[in-house]
């Protein structure tokens, strides 16, 4: 998928952020952001020595530590090192190995005790090895350590979904730059209407969306917000068409635990040579 930038060209200028810095930021119980400590369920630290690496320590209500995260690129989730977990009487939980964003190496986790509970290996990301442990050392039926929500038909279905409902007008298509008004023809002389799509014709991409939303352990949609975009005028219309799933996702699941998980569906932004479209259907 390729980028494009688009918007105003005569925005102000805004003064790099300085670096190193450090953010904190409150958590409930279900992790939702809180304005401040009061009744937050963990606290966060950010450290960025730079835009795109960063450190993030979780604290339990105590003060106990309870991940330890180190990021490549922070905006994009590509964790890159050791993730460390513990328990709020500092045992430690988990240990898991990642490079460049994908698994790589081993994977323990531990009961409360520190009895080992599991041992994966990874390559690139695959799962080679694995095994599981009862609370008494003996070794049990194996089962992933990590399985992602479902949503009914996969994951084509649901950007089918998403994007679909995205239908951004001819006047909003215009805005993105460098194209223009590029040999749209009818549709680009009626002001609100909207740009067709055109099937079998070479497409190019133009702009992208990358809409983040909280998955619930009852597998509906919450909080969803736009971590990036390249048509910040288009951003409301891809929440509205998030927020207006009506299907189930089936829940995801951690170590044997159904957990609230976390999605990311790009949406971009295509126009035909001379004919012009809307947003792809993925």
């Amino acid at each position: 998928m390729a980028w494009g930038l688009g918007g105003a060209a005569h925005a102000q200028a805004v003064p790099a952020p300085a670096f190193p810095q450090t953010t904190v930021a409150y958590l409930d119980a279900d992790e939702r952001p809180l304005p401040g400590p009061d009744s937050a369920a963990y606290r966060v630290e950010t450290l960025r020595p730079d835009s795109s690496r960063a450190v993030v320590r979780r604290y339990y209500a105590t003060g106990a530590l309870q991940a330890y995260t180190p990021y490549l690129d922070l905006g994009r989730g590509v964790v890159h090192g050791t993730r460390t977990t513990w328990y709020e009487d500092g045992g430690l939980c988990t240990k898991e190995e990642y490079l460049g964003g994908r698994r790589q190496g081993e994977l323990l986790a531990y009961y409360p005790d520190g009895t080992l509970k599991r041992r994966d290996r990874f390559a690139a990301d695959q799962n080679m090895l694995g095994a599981c442990y009862g609370p008494d050392g003996r070794p049990v039926p194996y089962f992933p350590y990590e399985q992602p929500p479902l949503y009914p038909g996969g994951a084509l279905v649901l950007y089918h979904d998403v994007t679909r409902q995205v239908r951004p007008t001819a006047t909003e298509m215009h805005r993105f730059a460098p194209l223009g008004a590029l040999g749209w023809g009818n549709a680009a002389a009626q002001p609100g209407g909207a740009v067709p799509a055109v099937p079998g014709k070479a497409r190019w991409p133009v702009g992208e969306i990358d809409v983040v939303f909280t998955i619930t352990e009852q597998g509906e949609v919450a909080d969803p917000y736009v971590a990036h975009s390249s048509a910040p005028w288009l951003n409301e219309k891809v929440l509205a068409a998030v927020r207006g799933l009506t299907k189930r996702f089936r829940p995801g699941q951690r170590d044997g635990q159904t957990v609230r998980a976390t999605c990311r569906v790009p949406v971009v932004f295509y126009v035909t040579p001379g004919q012009g479209s809307g947003p792809r259907r993925l």
